[in-house]
């Protein structure tokens, strides 16, 4: 079950600018799901890393550890 509360804790956590990119993003793309835009930011920061980095930071399935 989810916790409504502490996801509430966290959107208050959430700065206004933030805010304003994640409302673009709606115009833009309105289907976009919250997974596929953390997809995008974990495979942007991937990009930055180097390659040994990348190998230390995934797991066996790509994903980062929790």
């Amino acid at each position: 079950m989810v916790n409504y509360q502490t996801i509430s804790a966290l959107v208050d956590q959430i700065p206004a600018d933030i805010w304003e990119v994640l409302q673009e993003i709606k115009e833009r793309r309105p289907a976009m799901m919250l997974l596929e835009l953390i997809n995008c930011r974990r495979r942007a920061l991937e990009k930055q890393e180097p390659p040994e980095l990348q190998s230390q930071t995934t797991n066996s399935y790509g994903t980062p550890p929790l």
